[in-house]
């Protein structure tokens, strides 16, 4: 499909998650029109090849007429039948851009119209995050002389995972204490990131030379490479820099065991973060904007 230039995944990314059972044609739906053409498609991804988690690809031909109508569509097909099976629907969008994004017309109407026909049906928050990446061969930081890191179990960083979501940057973290309380965040989040194709065994303590905890970092995966997966600092131990030795010692992590390739997410309101991140020798590949409910 001829989509808007420099949105969304490529046709080899594309078929690369077909391949490995990802996308899957019970979860996809395309529009047709009258001359039988694809004018549109929207495929759910689903990270253990069971149950789909996200809608990963929804996009129609580029400068179509109807554009909100078939997206709109799409997605009500699509919901349709996840519903049936026994999907909790609608499932959050991650829309993927070029990083100025908004130097671009073409790129600007397409994502103000996927903006306003989700949250039509029912993702009605979006956040703007930057992607981030390391490659290989890319200088790696020697291990931080103020800090050690040490495995803890559940219980413990579940513990963290609460105090450092107080006073936190993250606008999706901010957006749940609104109703959720920390502790139960937390358990979530260690639930999710013991989902992720990381080893748990990889998780670490930071511990400052008096022996306080002043940070987690938990080295992680996607289905295609390493990820940052995790780091925070506690709000009594912010201001001294830790995040660059969190951060330090997960890229070191990774690069140790022959990574190729390391990604890491911020959101766009995090300036600090994305600053560490450069200053790790990240670079910033990607605008994505999540559609949520």
């Amino acid at each position: 499909m001829a989509t808007t230039s420099g949105i969304g995944m490529t046709s080899a990314q594309i078929e690369n998650e077909i391949a490995a059972g990802r996308l899957q044609p019970q979860w996809s739906q395309v529009a047709l029109d009258d001359a039988g053409r694809v004018i549109g498609r929207a495929l759910w991804w689903a990270r253990d090849q069971q149950t789909p988690i996200e809608l990963d690809v929804w996009d129609v031909i580029a400068d179509h007429a109807e554009a909100p109508t078939v997206l709109r569509a799409l997605l009500e097909r699509g919901h349709a039948v996840l519903a049936a099976r026994g999907i909790r629907v609608p499932l959050p969008h991650t829309m993927r851009v070029p990083v100025a994004w908004r130097d671009d017309a073409a790129v600007v109407h397409d994502v103000r119209t996927k903006i306003a026909e989700a949250a039509s049906i029912g993702l009605g928050h979006h956040n703007e995050r930057r992607q981030f990446e390391w490659g290989q061969g890319t200088y790696v930081s020697p291990p931080s002389p103020r800090l050690r890191f040490e495995p803890a179990d559940d219980a413990t960083f579940i513990s963290l995972f609460a105090r450092a979501a107080h006073g936190s940057l993250d606008v999706l973290t901010r957006r749940e204490l609104a109703t959720t309380d920390a502790l139960s965040l937390a358990r979530d989040e260690v639930d999710y990131y013991r989902s992720c194709p990381g080893e748990r065994d990889w998780w670490r303590l930071a511990y400052d030379q008096h022996g306080s905890v002043v940070g987690i970092a938990i080295p992680s995966a996607t289905p295609t490479n390493r990820n940052v997966g995790y780091l925070a600092v506690p709000p009594e131990h912010r201001g001294h820099g830790y995040v660059d030795d969190l951060l330090g010692f997960i890229t070191a992590f990774h690069a140790a065991s022959g990574a190729e390739r390391i990604t890491a997410t911020t959101d766009a309101v995090n300036t600090p973060m994305a600053a560490a991140f450069e200053r790790a020798g990240y670079r910033c590949v990607e605008t994505r904007i999540d559609l949520e409910r």
